[in-house]
């Protein structure tokens, strides 16, 4: 009954649009709406040969990779090392806090045992990390600079301006 009426529908007789579109409907209820060939309505000539195209374009997907680091202090302790992380910024363009989490993964995994890690993104924050009474200038590089730290082996904390990210577990 729906076909019918869609095929009635389609062949009211009223000329507005039907010479710019076809539209038929098979039994299983699909319906197929092809634009018509050519330029303007009623443009073609009867005895005219109209050719279309398709260009089909196959784009590859971008390998997926996080940040470049370095370790630049490693310092054995009870029940694993404490780490020091400077992210090279030349290897991304934006940051994520699945990024820092794909490198703390790396990092535990690569250089075991890490018990404590940190993260940071300039030399100046490596030197004012574990200053006892940080400067108010060493204060702004942290803020700025300080991304996430590896607490008791798993748990990602994020800090400075990842802070909303909260905390993490590797692993999960």
């Amino acid at each position: 009954m729906g076909v019918a009426l869609l095929l009635l529908v389609s062949c009211s007789g009223d000329d507005e649009a039907d010479d710019a579109t076809t539209t038929t409907a098979s039994e299983g209820g699909t319906i197929t709406t092809l634009a018509a060939a050519g330029g303007e309505t009623g443009t073609t000539a009867p005895d005219s040969t109209v050719t279309t195209s398709t260009t089909t374009t196959t784009t590859e997907a971008p390998e997926l990779s996080f940040p470049q680091y370095r370790i630049v202090s490693r310092e054995s302790g009870e029940n694993g090392d404490i780490v020091v992380v400077l992210l090279d910024p030349s290897t991304y363009e934006s940051l994520s806090d699945i990024d820092i989490h794909n490198v703390m993964s790396d990092l535990v995994e690569q250089f075991a045992p890490v018990y404590e890690a940190h993260i940071v993104e300039t030399q100046a924050a490596v030197d004012a990390l574990f200053e006892e009474n940080p400067t108010e200038e060493q204060q702004t590089e942290l803020a700025n600079n300080y991304i996430a730290r590896l607490e008791e082996g798993f748990r990602i904390v994020y800090v400075g301006r990842f802070e909303e990210s909260g905390v993490a577990i590797l692993g999960s």
